[in-house]
């Protein structure tokens, strides 16, 4: 179910077993915004169901945080505007044109396009691969976007990260709270790791092995520094304070 984190966020939280993300909803008095989309069909039609239990809006808009299936896969069933930074949505599309039998999987693994996780984690939620739907933006922009909601505003801020090059986060001032997307992760893709979804605790494990860009960090963490919040939360975790989110970044460097 959606939690209230403070005014006007509200938060579906993550699911692990099919990689599913914490999913925000920012209500304004005129509009509504999601930030991230969810990565099926299926997972859009529990939060709807969830919204309106709540007596939440449906989003009249939906931004994206990066291109990750996890992340975006969901964009296609909302019947909203998408917003997306235009690297993701520049992935999107070429995603778009990708086909999911077995074999084409393993090629785009093969090739460094994909990694294992998210191909098992993609088979996991997706028992007919036939109902993937990968769809870009309907606005896409650069740098930063401000949107006035009423009496809230969301400030979209391409902040690439150590996580993905393409990562935008969600500052709500008026909250001063951040959604931060996976954007505070690691590199799961630039780096070598392997896990069994199978096994629990499999994942923590060799993710927690592996090492930040202590360089993209220190950009990363300049720029949070400069943001006015109090919380922030990123896609696969609880809510943290800005002390917390800003220590353990410090330390990698």
């Amino acid at each position: 179910m959606f939690e209230q984190v403070s005014q006007h966020i509200f938060i579906r939280k993550y699911q692990h077993y099919t990689d599913r993300p914490n999913i925000g909803l920012i209500r304004g008095q005129r509009r509504a915004l999601l930030f991230d989309a969810g990565n099926s069909e299926a997972h859009t039609l529990l939060l709807k169901q969830e919204l309106e239990e709540a007596g939440l809006p449906m989003p009249d808009c939906v931004a994206l945080s990066h291109w990750h299936w996890d992340h975006s896969f969901g964009t296609a069933f909302w019947g909203a505007e998408v917003i997306a930074g235009r690297e993701t949505d520049t992935q999107l599309r070429k995603m778009a044109r990708w086909q999911w039998d077995d074999d084409a999987m393993q090629r785009r693994i093969d090739a460094g396009e994909e990694i294992a996780f998210c191909s098992d984690m993609i088979k996991r939620e997706y028992p007919d691969r036939s109902k993937i739907r990968v769809v870009g933006a309907d606005i896409v922009f650069d740098g930063r976007l401000t949107l006035d909601l009423g009496g809230v505003t969301c400030e979209l801020i391409h902040a690439r990260g150590p996580h993905s090059s393409d990562s935008v986060i969600c500052y709500v001032p008026e909250d001063r709270f951040v959604l931060l997307g996976d954007s505070n992760c690691k590199d799961l893709y630039g780096l070598s790791w392997e896990c069994d979804i199978e096994v629990e605790g499999s994942f923590t494990a060799a993710t927690d092995a592996l090492e930040y860009d202590p360089e993209k960090v220190r950009d990363y963490l300049q720029l949070l520094d400069g943001l006015d919040f109090t919380h922030c939360i990123s896609g696969h975790s609880e809510v943290k304070t800005r002390a917390h989110q800003l220590a353990s970044l410090k330390e990698v460097l």
